[in-house]
């Protein structure tokens, strides 16, 4: 359900002791960090191979940077650890409530969280991790996430108006409204896709771009409908003519059966010589 925010998976051999540091680069703003916290930052899950070992894949937002080292004899504090076996895993969120220039100065310094098994009470089918203390961050299992995954606010108001049922036949002032709206949100995709989380996120970044198309195709049905109102439906007839067709027809053949034929002949010869 994250694969939009996280990065592909990469596998982390767990039988030696480590530190995993998660890390802000220099280079990038503290604007990203305002708009990636929604999701989560990191994803981790136990898994095994052919030979039984346990191993980890580990995945994080790309715009990040992740160090692995071994456990230092003089180690930081960390917090009470979170016991996970295999097929197991957390994710790594801000707690809530806190505030996004904490979060982002934190993820300057780094986020450690240890990687251990010898504090396993099976040391064959499980692994411990450990977050440093005083974090402005939580690991939560992944049976106990229950948090509400929100997308970039573009994202989500352009599936909306794709997914509204929208009323042809209302009025002129009200197609114009709609209209407005699409085109306001076709830009605010232009604008993330130009910005750094467009830029770092490129499953985010194609998804926007199809939906683009797909708002213009939409904006330019309701805008055939608008124009539809103020344009005669056929030159040939006058723009207050509402009779169909097939009344016209009708009424021409009552013409032509109470018209003297001198006349109809003279009308068959103006239509020869148009033609």
């Amino acid at each position: 359900m994250y694969h939009h925010f996280l990065n592909e998976p990469i596998v982390l051999d767990a039988e030696k002791t480590s530190i995993l540091t998660l890390r802000l680069p220099d280079d990038i703003s503290d604007f990203m960090v305002l708009q990636a916290i929604s999701a989560p930052l990191l994803e981790v899950i136990v898994i095994a191979d052919a030979c039984t070992r346990q191993n980890i894949t580990i995945r994080f937002q790309p715009f990040m940077g992740l160090k692995v080292e071994p456990l230092p004899h003089s180690s930081q504090a960390f917090n009470a650890p979170l016991t996970r076996s295999i097929g197991q895993g957390f994710r790594l969120y801000t707690r809530m409530g806190t505030a996004a220039k904490f979060c982002a100065a934190e993820l300057r310094r780094g986020i450690s969280f240890s990687l251990d098994m010898t504090n396993c009470q099976d040391t064959n089918n499980c692994l411990t991790f450990a977050l440093q203390v005083d974090s402005k961050f939580e690991l939560v299992p992944l049976e106990a996430d229950l948090r509400v995954l929100h997308e970039p606010k573009a994202l989500i108001v352009a599936k909306a108006l794709l997914a509204r049922q929208y009323d042809y036949a209302a009025s002129s002032e009200s197609l114009a409204i709609d209209m407005a709206e699409i085109e306001q949100v076709r830009l605010e995709l232009q604008t993330f896709l130009r910005g750094d989380l467009g830029h770092s996120h490129t499953s985010l970044a194609d998804e926007a771009l199809k939906l683009i198309p797909l708002l213009l195709q939409k904006q330019q049905w309701l805008f055939r409908t608008y124009t539809h109102m103020f344009e005669r439906p056929n030159y040939n007839r006058s723009a207050n003519d509402m009779d169909s067709t097939d009344k016209l027809l009708r009424k021409l053949e009552c013409y032509e059966l109470l018209a003297p034929p001198e006349l109809i002949q003279m009308v068959d010869r103006l239509m020869e010589d148009d033609t």
